[in-house]
């Protein structure tokens, strides 16, 4: 009887190790999804802020030379 508990406790061992692998592949899979679309995010505030910045250069050029 004791070894039948054993064997029922292996096999639960072994397959909430399955899901833990299963969990952590997920995880992995949409970390990288979402780094992406930060890094996506960072491209467009980056080029808005240089598009900016022209703008106000040119504000204060067009200010200064009148």
């Amino acid at each position: 009887m004791p070894e039948e508990k054993v064997t029922q406790n292996r096999e639960a061992i072994i397959k909430i190790e399955g899901h833990l692998k299963l969990i952590n592949q997920k995880l992995d899979n949409h970390i990288f999804h979402i780094s992406g679309k930060i890094d996506t995010i960072f491209k467009i505030v980056w080029t808005v802020s240089f598009g900016v910045l022209a703008l106000i250069l040119r504000a204060a050029y067009v200010g200064i030379m009148g």
